[in-house]
């Protein structure tokens, strides 16, 4: 029964999706951002979780994404977006994370945020990996808040790499930081380099998307990006 109703919930957000980007001719979320070299260094936990992203160390590097979901001016409160993606044993890997909440219970729940930094950006929904479900996180490392607007942004990375532990978690029980990642400007606009990010169509090795919220997304990113990246595809600018 659960499979029949996911389907269900999965073509009605697609439709909806699809529908919101026709209408702003574009992203139907995270309409506007800003892009910036990403540098991942892993170390792992003294845990092993089965995974060589969690458990292994290397040095990956790719391009991240901050972003407001809903695209509210500021002051208002968002979600805020941070979307990963890597080279990872021959294939691009992507990982997406948005404001969540810390505990247990808070990081299944998305929470709207009005600064970059202080806060925490979570998966949401879980991963398989070696039979148990696992959450993904990035914590920023800040000494001060740094405002929700792209301009305090573009001038704090020009500062500095803006730094984030990178974080896992199981059912229960506390975050393991298994690595960092840094942000390196400049920053880019999404006119300089259109991006799409699909975690479900670009996996991380060795973690498997899980549970019916993952499912249901995969579904609305293909019908969100549909009409768009055909387009932009045939002008050669999507990666």
């Amino acid at each position: 029964m659960v499979r029949p109703v996911t389907s269900a919930v999965g073509s009605g957000l697609a439709a909806a999706f699809g529908a919101a980007a026709r209408l702003r001719r574009g992203r139907p979320l995270h309409p506007a951002g800003r892009l910036f070299e990403a540098e991942l260094r892993l170390h792992g936990t003294s845990r092993h979780w089965g995974a060589p992203f969690l458990d292994q160390r290397m040095e990956l590097h790719g391009l991240a994404r901050l972003s407001r979901a809903a695209g509210l001016p500021p002051p208002l409160p968002d979600i805020l977006g941070l979307a990963l993606r890597w080279h990872q044993e021959g294939a691009d890997a992507e990982l997406l994370l948005a404001t969540t909440g810390h505990t247990p219970l808070g990081r299944r729940l998305l929470r709207p945020a009005t600064a970059w930094a202080p806060g925490l950006y979570g998966s949401l929904f879980p991963y398989a990996v070696a039979g148990r479900r696992v959450w993904l996180a990035a914590l920023p490392q800040a000494d001060r808040p740094l405002p929700a607007r792209f301009g305090p942004l573009t001038r704090a990375a020009e500062a500095a790499p803006l730094l984030f532990d990178l974080l896992v978690a199981g059912r229960t029980g506390p975050w393991h930081i298994f690595g960092q990642v840094g942000l390196v400007a400049p920053a880019m606009r999404d006119a300089e380099l259109p991006t799409r990010f699909d975690p479900t169509r670009h996996p991380i090795p060795g973690l498997r998307p899980a549970g019916w919220g993952q499912r249901v997304r995969g579904a609305a990113y293909a019908a969100a990006q549909r009409t768009p990246e055909r387009a932009a595809a045939k002008a050669g600018i999507i990666r």
